[in-house]
């Protein structure tokens, strides 16, 4: 059974299980997300109905509640598999910490930051530049952090560091209309990734915001196309 094999894997090999049930989950939620916010569909909570009552025009209620239904049983799943993630990371860092040389996952703790000092009033650039016509983002508006990366990834090569809070992905930020935003993110980078272009990434880190050119992509030996993972906040 799953879990009995689980059961049987050491925990850095349990870590990658998960994060891989964890990641196709991910997938699954960023493909219904696409096809609930195309132009004329009702979004993830938008109505069914009209004004007056009637369903709406030229959308298949069926499908609609379907794949609400489904992205429900999801959204469920994937906050089980992040607690049992939690758990599995920090067995698996005790384990590292008592075997030199343990290698394959990046696997650190993410402690928040609890500086009480006043971020950043300007917006820089990965070169350390001051990004013109910036607001200066807070940690409100940070959707994701950055709790698992791995070395030679095009997160990595993008210059994204553990820790980092991420504000905006190419298009995606925080909006409680289109719901969940990690699945956007999962969308956004495969996309990019297929058009083989960059996304501009915006990120808070020590009080500073940065903004960095993250390419996604498949890679040799790689985990999806990014390869960091991000704990919606």
């Amino acid at each position: 059974s799953d879990a009995s094999t689980m059961a049987s894997l050491s925990s850095r090999e349990r870590v990658n299980a998960l994060y891989s049930a964890r990641e196709q989950m991910e997938r699954e939620m960023a493909q219904i997300s696409t096809r609930l916010t195309l132009p004329g569909s009702p979004g993830l909570k938008g109505s069914l109905v009209d004004k007056e009552g009637f369903p709406i025009a030229g959308v298949d209620l069926y499908s609609v509640r379907a794949d609400r239904g489904r992205y429900a049983v999801l959204r469920n799943d994937h906050a089980s598999i992040t607690s049992e993630l939690a758990i599995a990371l920090a067995d698996a860092t005790k384990e590292a910490g008592a075997m030199a040389g343990v290698s394959g996952v990046t696997i650190k703790e993410t402690s928040k930051d609890t500086s009480t000092s006043a971020p950043s009033t300007s917006t820089r650039t990965a070169a350390g530049n001051e990004a013109p016509g910036s607001g200066t983002p807070s940690t409100t508006d940070a959707f994701a952090v950055i709790d698992d990366l791995v070395e030679g990834s095009p997160a990595h090569a993008g210059g994204l560091l553990l820790g980092d809070q991420i504000v905006k992905f190419g298009d995606v930020e925080k909006n409680e209309q289109l719901g969940d935003t990690i699945p956007r993110v999962a969308a956004e980078a495969q996309a990019a990734a297929s058009a083989n272009v960059t996304k501009t990434v915006t990120v808070l880190r020590r009080g500073a915001v940065l903004e960095l050119n993250v390419q996604p992509s498949a890679w040799p030996g790689g985990r999806g196309v990014l390869g960091c993972h991000m704990r919606p906040l």
